[in-house]
């Protein structure tokens, strides 16, 4: 199973520190099977973001940086990541779930 993951870290260095501990080889290659798309600065934050698709369960080390947007966000995955985040951030975060108002039945 793989879980999509959002985090915001204080710069880019962090975040590479980050990821290096994951796991590189000596030329900087990584030797993990996770995904990682850098957004870098996005909607006016000085934070630097990333998005990881986990081979696996998410890295628990990681929860400090995790954030939950309104999902999905500005990346994602694809559908089914998608999806596996949406419900996450949801369990996590009921107070997000849309509310959907009943339409007035017409008589």
């Amino acid at each position: 199973m793989r879980q999509f993951r959002k985090y915001e870290f204080g710069s880019k260095g962090a975040a590479t520190t980050k990821i290096n501990a994951l796991g590189v080889d000596e030329e900087g290659n990584p030797t993990h099977n996770h995904i990682i798309a850098h957004l870098g600065e996005i909607e006016g934050s000085e934070s630097y973001h990333i998005d990881v698709l986990w081979d696996g369960e998410a890295d628990p080390n990681w929860n400090k940086q995790m954030i939950w947007c309104e999902p999905v966000g500005l990346h994602t995955f694809g559908a089914k990541a998608a999806q596996e985040y949406t419900a996450a951030c949801y369990e996590a975060n009921p107070e997000m779930i849309p509310v959907v108002e009943e339409e007035e039945i017409e008589e």
